[in-house]
């Protein structure tokens, strides 16, 4: 039987240190994977990186993951501009302690993803290689409009680059029509870690984890029966907007209920999560949700 963990992407709550460490705290998350804080991490300098380390620290959080962009670009983009920026990637999980990055399977179209897939596996074993060396596992997340979308393209990038973990988002999987459970199938013999989000298929509508189509009970048990491990269950809503939003993603967000505020709407979404593990028999204790 598992164990869990939860963390979360703290900036759909704040866009700054002190909101986002001050939300995790409230909501008695102790690890977060950054994304940006008063800006994208790529972007900060290294002494702009310790000072958010410190932050971090001083609360008492931890960085379960780095919630980097990497691989979220055009397959024809030159790789050395990727690579340029997985360098800076790797600094900014060095700085802030930890050993694991979340990556995409770089943007291509429907109609090219045979032509392209030769070489989506070359550029991902470069950066796996690369990470290796620093110590940091890759995690691939099924993101839209990238290879590794679906069940087979996820499957055949675990499988043809071995170093890589794969990352589960259901409500992604429920955006393009496909069932998460399949989706589950493809990821949990090479599972690094889950971002729990939902969503409707009717009307394709973020929801609370739970509370759509996701089928986060079944996802949970799955994950419960097939590992022994301590699994990371990353927090990322996605219930209202937030000041990264247009930075990272291309469709617009369109949710189910409205919130007064991000506060509002992530402690909604860390709610939501606590009752699903509460509903399902765990108990928490240090952190950990264990049965």
């Amino acid at each position: 039987m598992a164990r869990f963990c939860f963390s979360a992407f703290a900036d759909e709550a704040a866009p700054d240190l002190a909101g986002q460490t001050a939300a995790l705290l409230r909501c008695g998350i102790r690890q977060i994977e950054p994304r940006s804080i008063g800006g994208p991490l790529l972007k900060k300098s290294e002494e702009e990186l310790t000072q958010i380390r410190r932050g971090f620290d001083g609360a008492g959080i931890t960085v379960s993951s780095y919630g980097s962009p990497i691989g979220k670009s055009p397959i024809d983009a030159p790789f050395d501009d990727c690579l340029h920026d997985f360098e800076k990637a790797l600094t900014v999980c060095r700085i802030l302690g930890t050993a694991r990055m979340r990556i995409f399977g770089f943007y291509v179209a429907e109609d090219r993803k045979t032509d392209c897939r030769d070489e989506v596996m070359r550029r991902l074993a470069a950066l796996a290689e690369r990470a290796d060396a620093e110590g940091i596992t890759l995690c691939v997340e099924n993101e839209t409009a990238v290879f590794g979308q679906t069940p087979p393209e996820m499957r055949d990038i675990l499988a043809t680059v071995p170093r890589l973990r794969g990352i589960f988002d259901a409500a992604n999987y429920v955006q393009n029509d496909v069932d998460p459970l399949e989706g589950l199938a493809a990821t949990l013999p090479s599972l690094g870690y889950l971002h729990a989000k939902d969503m409707t298929k009717s009307d394709k509508r973020m929801q609370p984890a739970g509370e759509g189509d996701g089928a986060w009970t079944e996802v949970i048990r799955r994950v419960d029966s097939a590992t022994d491990s301590l699994v990371t269950v990353t927090l990322e809503p996605h219930l209202c907007p937030f000041d990264a939003y247009a930075k990272i993603d291309l469709h617009p967000l369109r949710v189910g209920k409205q919130y007064d505020s991000p506060d509002a709407a992530f402690d909604a979404a860390a709610a939501a999560l606590k009752n699903l593990f509460l509903h399902l028999g765990f108990t928490e204790e240090n952190g950990i949700w264990k049965k």
